[in-house]
């Protein structure tokens, strides 16, 4: 299994990316359920799912970033090139 990629999950919206940080994290509450009761075969799973939610959120904080600071990004870099030219 290779798991999931940031650039493959940068193309989806926000809610969809939600919805799979929850199902992710019910995967790792299983697997951690799993490993208590010593029925996980591969504890690996737990690293590579608590890697995926990082990926996931990792994503959304991108967008969140992007969707806010655009507006103040480009008057910041506006501003910066007319104090330049001065």
């Amino acid at each position: 299994m290779k798991g999931l990629q940031a650039k493959d999950l940068r193309g989806n919206d926000p809610v969809e990316l939600e919805r799979t940080r929850r199902k992710l994290e019910e995967d790792l509450f299983k697997h951690r359920m799993k490993k208590v009761t010593n029925q996980l075969e591969n504890v690996m799973l737990i690293r590579s799912t608590r890697r995926d939610i990082a990926k996931v959120n990792t994503v959304l904080a991108q967008q969140k970033l992007a969707s806010k600071g655009a507006p103040k990004a480009e008057t910041q870099a506006a501003s910066q090139t007319v104090s330049k030219e001065k």
